[in-house]
């Protein structure tokens, strides 16, 4: 069966395992033998034989060789086998083996094996030769196949092995040197073996040889076993060095700043130690340092990386961070002066830390190791850095501020701002310290934004501020001031502002000084200029006839001329200096306080005629002559210096003529000024009585209150005294309200609230400051009706004396007309022309009258041009030319035509007057455009200006409470007078209370006064009903319905049926105009605030402004370049002369 050849087959291979092991066990008996024979023999020759390194490297590799060759044979070989790798003996082999063993066997297993090989190539007789394998497989199990090997048998060959053994132990035992030596010289086959010397050299601490880099090192030796040499020497690489012997048998040497190992020998007496070598331990060192910036992002700056060092200058907020690169570094310290950081690497020798920086600081790097007995190394000389944070400065800014020549409220300001990295916002701040009506307190501060550019970090900016857009009220303060911030990032914006400057606008007082100052000085100017054309006057009539009297012009005559006409150009050059005072005067005036319309129109004719007392007529007339000076042509001249008397005529009456309208409007000025201060004087009066009422202890604050408002008064009434003195000084003085009385009454209720007051009687003394306050107010309303009143009294008559005049004038053409056309009727010779002569001498003298007529009415209407008096003065000239030329005219052919043209000059001319006069006319019969409407005006339809419509709106519900205060005061009186109103004169009242007449004296005066007054409130509210019902929202209509509840009322005073019910009414009035004041203040707000939020002034340009600065200084330091040769006076008189460009003008 197969499965018993099977068994078969595994016991033969058992077998051959085991003959292998049997021949393992045996070579290993053979190796062990062999190779401690051949160490023992190679040990023994180099003890004996103290070979070289030759014969030892042959040993050494002889051994080897030999060694593998034994180990190959006897033990690699049968192990390989053993595992069946390789080739190994085969069945048919090991069937042998166990035949001669087993006699048994014999030759069944080798047949049976055979008889196997014949079965798998014999298929006929197949079956049979299995069976006779199996039954033959069979009679073979019983025998045990490995039996034939006997591993114990080996017993014999330990023979080979034991004796070799033997000896190395006990050589080993004995002798170690014996064996030792010379197997570990034969081993270091490479190096030198110095024959034992007669001693030992001993390394004191030979364990600890090392030395840190860059250190000393102490060898010390010591000399025991046998005599002491000498002299102990080191031998490094054949250099001999000679230790330094510390006592007889002990020796030092130090090695001074080792760098790397050191290998060495000792040598004494020829003998040498075996190698040494000191080794050197690398020091923590840091071989490489990056530093990284990281600024702070509003920089807008690049991360940057110095590398090699640690000294850095950085701007505050930075993060710095270190890259470290070391050798031999087991931490790494970053010491700062603050705190200290101790890093692990993150790499190979590789450290990071980072720390951000707000200010400097003072850092240390320090590398350390640690050896494995646990000490610590640090670097020999650490590194010490600075961080230098360069911290963001404030920024700086200058301003320069320079006001508009032409109004003290146009402000110019030049800056520049510096900062070292950025700006984030520029602004104009301003406020209102004090001062101001309800509109200003809107605006009690405001910042103006500038527009700069932020990354421009040193830039110049301009900024125009127009204060006119403020609508700044007398007494009010401005502070303001520039700031700039900038962009730190770090610790939040910096800010740096200029010093705070200061506005103040005068007050009314002061404005009225200056006024009265100004118009002195402006008067005085007129008187100077009219004695300098009058003397003028004088010496060109004296030139003239001198003249006459010479053939020819010499040179004393030309020079005479060329003074009189440098008179003339400094008379030109002084009234051109007025017209620019005046102007200036105006302007600061308006600059600070709301003007009456009318009072501007006024203004302005005036400077018209300021700048028309020079025509450019004159201006070129005086530029002839002096050019025919050059020529001195006696006729040409003399005809000139004709035309120069005119023209001075011309001058001194237009001059006359400003200073009397100068005058009138002074007066008329200085009344409004007045009354403007009593409304203010007024309100404070009133809430100084509310403050007194509500005072319950000590009244000393409101008694110096009351005291100051006294004064105030007291001053007004001087006011009032000089206001009579200059009117008295008009040549047609205006009709003055009587104000003494009114005076005197609110003086006594003044001092009698101060007395009540010192009593303690607050109440009292409330009432009598209440009732002080509104006859204050009273009085100013008076004086302003008063003024409209006689304005339009004074208009009236001035275009009815223009239209007489200009009746008068077209009749005078006329009759010129007729006494040219009979002239040119009449032959040259007929005696006829005497009466032509006496015509016109008639007409010369009407036209005189014509003359002075015109000329005092052209001094209170400033609608009749300066060419009016021109035009008439020449009409009086070419009259009487043309009488010299009607006498002469029998004498000299020449004289009837020569007085025919001057007739028709003198025609002409009239006809021109007459033109001019009806064009002045209509200009008087047409309403003032911008004319407030409060009964200053003959014709309705006056427009103000929505700018000041709440303070006009306040100042009629002042003037309508002061009227509803006097109808009580009239309506008690009739009470107590036993009349009512309505009674006629010597009648008792009716049954019913009917209304009859007023008997009692001046009562109908008042009356008429009040229902006057009345009138001229009514229109007021017609007139600013129709400018808010203009724009279509009926926003006037509230006022139409409140100016007809004043139409009856008015119709009541007139009818003298001031009854309860027209108090009442009167009440319902009041209480509509205070919410008619209110609505008007809110829209005024409104469009206040519409027209400030974020205004231009597109009209204004500072850069421009500064530029031209700059460019007229630097043309007046260019002519200030005085020539060196000049003489001191005129050195002193140049420098005069440039004085005048840096005055103010």
């Amino acid at each position: 069966m197969p499965s018993d050849y099977n068994l078969l087959i595994e016991k033969l291979d058992a077998f051959i395992r085991k003959y292998y092991k049997d021949r393992l066990i045996r070579g290993a008996l053979y190796s062990v033998g062999l190779l401690v024979l051949f160490f023992l023999g190679a040990s023994l020759s180099e003890y004996f034989g103290r070979f070289g390194t030759t014969a030892r490297t042959v040993l050494f590799w002889g051994f080897l060789l030999v060694a593998a060759g034994v180990l190959a044979r006897f033990i690699i070989l049968p192990l390989v086998k053993l595992f069946h790798l390789g080739k190994v003996i085969s069945h048919d082999e090991a069937a042998a083996i166990v035949g001669q063993h087993f006699g048994e066997v014999k030759d069944k297993l080798l047949n049976t094996l055979q008889l196997r090989e014949q079965a798998n190539s014999n298929f006929v007789n197949r079956e049979l030769i299995e069976a006779s394998i199996a039954q033959r497989s069979r009679e073979l199990s019983p025998v045990p196949f490995a039996a034939a090997i006997d591993l114990g048998k080996n017993r014999k060959y330990l023979r080979y092995a034991l004796p070799p053994l033997a000896v190395l132990l006990v050589l080993l035992f004995a002798a170690p040197s014996l064996i030792t030596d010379p197997a570990n010289r034969i081993i270091k086959h490479t190096s030198e073996f110095a024959p034992p010397a007669p001693f030992r050299f001993v390394v004191l601490d030979s364990n600890n040889l090392n030395v840190p880099e860059q250190e000393d090192f102490d060898l010390r030796v010591a000399i025991v076993d046998g005599a002491v040499p000498q002299q102990v020497e080191l031998d490094i690489n054949g250099q001999r060095i000679p230790l330094v012997k510390q006592d007889a048998s002990h020796f030092i040497h130090r090695f001074r700043n080792v760098q790397e190992a050191v290998h060495f020998k000792l040598t004494a007496d020829g003998f040498f130690s075996k190698p040494y070598t000191l080794e050197t331990v690398s020091n923590p060192m840091l071989t490489g340092l990056a530093v990284r910036m990281e600024y702070p992002p509003y920089l807008g700056m690049p991360p940057a990386t110095a590398n090699g060092g640690g000294d850095v200058t950085v701007p505050a907020g930075t993060r710095i961070t270190w890259a470290a690169n070391t050798r031999s570094t087991d931490e790494l310290e970053l010491a700062f002066d603050d705190t200290t950081y101790t890093l692990v690497p993150q790499g190979e020798n590789a450290f990071t830390a980072s720390r951000r920086f707000l200010q400097g600081h003072t850092y240390t790097i320090v590398p350390r190791s640690h050896s494995p007995g646990g000490g610590e190394r640090t670097a020999k000389d650490p590194l010490q850095y600075r961080v230098d944070v360069v911290p963001d400065l404030y920024p700086t800014i200058l301003i320069e501020q320079k006001t508009d020549s032409t109004s003290p409220k146009r402000l110019y300001f030049k800056g520049d701002i510096d900062d070292d990295h950025g700006f984030k916002r520029l602004v104009f701040h301003y406020g209102f310290s004090q001062g101001g009506d309800s509109t200003a307190a809107e605006l009690r501060e405001r910042d103006q934004t500038i527009g700069i550019d932020p990354k421009n970090a040193r830039q110049q900016f301009f900024h125009f501020w127009d204060l006119n857009d403020l609508r700044l009220l007398p007494g009010d303060k401005l502070e303001y001031w520039f700031e700039v911030w900038d962009n730190d990032g770090v610790h939040g914006s910096k800010s740096a502002r200029t010093a705070t400057q200061v506005f103040e606008a005068p007050t009314l007082k002061e404005l009225a000084d200056k006024q009265n100052a100004d118009n002195e000085a402006v008067k005085s100017e007129l008187k100077e200029s009219i004695k300098e054309a009058q003397e003028l006057q004088r010496e060109l009539d004296k030139l003239r006839r001198d003249m006459l009297d010479k053939k020819d012009l010499n040179w004393q005559d030309k020079q005479k001329l060329e003074n009189v006409m440098e008179k003339q150009k400094q008379l030109q050059q002084r009234i051109e200096k007025t017209t620019e005072q005046f102007k200036q005067n105006n302007q600061e005036q308006q600059s600070f306080r709301d003007m009456d319309e009318r009072l501007l129109q006024k203004q302005q004719q005036v400077q018209e005629l300021f700048e028309n007392v020079l025509s450019e007529e004159m201006k070129k007339l005086y530029e002839e002559v002096q050019k025919l000076m050059e020529q001195m042509d006696k006729e040409d001249i003399q005809e000139k210096m004709e035309e120069m008397k005119m023209s001075q005529e011309d001058i001194e009456k237009e001059l006359d003529r400003a200073m009397e309208q100068f005058k009138r409007m002074e007066v008329e000025q200085k009344a409004e000024d007045i009354a403007e201060q009593l409304e203010k004087l007024a309100e404070e009066q009133k809430k100084l009585a509310e403050e007194t009422r509500n005072e319950k202890g000590d009244n000393s604050e409101q008694q110096k209150k009351q005291e100051e408002l006294n004064k105030a008064f007291d001053d007004i009434r001087k006011q009032l005294d000089d206001l009579e003195k200059k009117n008295s000084e008009l040549e047609t003085p205006v009709e003055l309200p009587k104000t003494d009385q009114q005076e005197q009454d609110i003086q006594k209720e003044q001092e009698g609230s101060q007395q009540d007051m010192q009593q303690k009687q607050n109440q009292k003394a409330g009432d009598k400051q209440q009732k002080a306050g509104e006859q204050m107010e009273q009085m100013a309303f008076q004086m302003k009706s008063a003024m409209g009143a006689n304005e339009q009294q004074q208009q009236e008559e001035d275009m009815d004396a223009l239209r007489q005049l200009l009746e008068n004038i077209v009749q005078l053409s006329f009759d010129q007309e007729a006494a040219l056309a009979d002239l040119n009727r009449t032959a040259a010779k007929d005696p006829h022309l005497v009466d032509i002569g006496r015509q016109q001498k008639k007409m010369r003298d009407d036209a005189r009258v014509v003359e002075d007529s015109l000329f005092a009415l052209s001094k209170r209407v400033p609608q009749l041009q300066a060419a009016v008096n021109r035009e008439m003065n020449a009409v009086n000239e070419n009259m009487d030319q043309a009488m010299e030329h009607l006498a002469t005219s029998r004498a000299d052919l020449r004289g009837k035509p020569q007085a025919a043209d001057k007739q028709q000059r003198a025609m002409t001319g009239l006809n021109n007057l007459a033109l001019l006069l009806d064009e002045a006319l209509q200009q008087m019969q047409q309403p003032p455009s911008g004319m407030p409407g409060s009964g200053k005006c003959n014709k309705p339809g006056g427009k103000g200006s929505s700018s000041g419509n709440s303070k006009k709106m306040a100042q009629t519900r002042a003037n309508q409470q002061a009227l509803s205060k006097q109808l009580e005061e009239m309506k008690k009186a009739l009470e107590k007078g036993g009349k009512k109103p309505g009674d006629k004169p010597g009648e008792q009242p009716g049954k019913d209370g009917k209304p009859g007449g007023l008997g009692m004296p001046g009562m109908s005066q008042q009356l008429a006064q009040l229902a006057a007054q009345q009138a001229a409130i009514r229109k007021e509210m017609q007139r600013a009903a129709q400018e808010l019902n203009k724009d279509g929202t009926g926003a006037g209509q509230p006022l139409q319905k409140l100016a007809e509840e004043m139409e009856k009322l008015e119709k009541d005073i007139v009818n003298k049926n001031i009854t309860q019910e027209s108090l009442k009414r009167q009440q319902d009035i009041m209480v509509r105009l205070l919410e008619a004041e209110k609505s008007e203040r809110e829209r005024e707000l409104d469009n206040k605030r519409e027209s400030n939020e974020g205004r231009e002034t597109p009209h204004a340009d500072p850069a421009r402004f500064f530029e031209y600065q700059r460019t007229k200084q630097r043309e007046a330091e260019l002519l200030r370049t005085v020539p060196p040769g000049l003489k001191p006076y005129y050195k002193a008189r140049v420098a005069e002369y440039f004085d005048t460009f840096d005055r103010p003008r």
